[in-house]
């Protein structure tokens, strides 16, 4: 069984350290909690969710550290015209009317 290359506690699933390929328990499985060599790489990362907007080029979710700048960007918001359900409702308005148009005309036709 491997052991904890930080306090040597027996360990059944050990984690690995990507910064310094060590094994280490859970208790010692991070970085600053391990004295590991990389942990200023560590902290360059994001800590998983932070930060992260998908869809715009977010982070990964395997880093691990502190976010590296303030995400306080405002969303950005989309005008009217590119607002697709509001292009639906135009057209179902349109189809409704053509319908009534129609029903109209065959009354006085028939």
């Amino acid at each position: 069984m491997p052991r904890c290359d930080f306090c040597g506690k027996k360990v059944s699933l050990p984690f690995h350290c990507q910064y310094c390929g060590k094994k280490f328990c859970g208790d010692h499985r991070l970085p600053p909690d391990h004295a590991c060599p990389g942990l200023t790489a560590w902290k360059k990362n994001p800590a998983p969710g932070v930060g992260i907007r998908y869809g715009s080029g977010g982070t990964s979710a395997y880093g691990g550290g502190y976010p590296t700048s303030p995400q306080d960007k405002q969303p950005r918001k989309c005008p009217a015209h590119c607002v697709p359900y509001l292009k639906i409702i135009a057209a179902i308005i349109v189809f409704i009317l053509i319908v009534i148009l129609l029903f109209v005309l065959m009354g006085r036709l028939g």
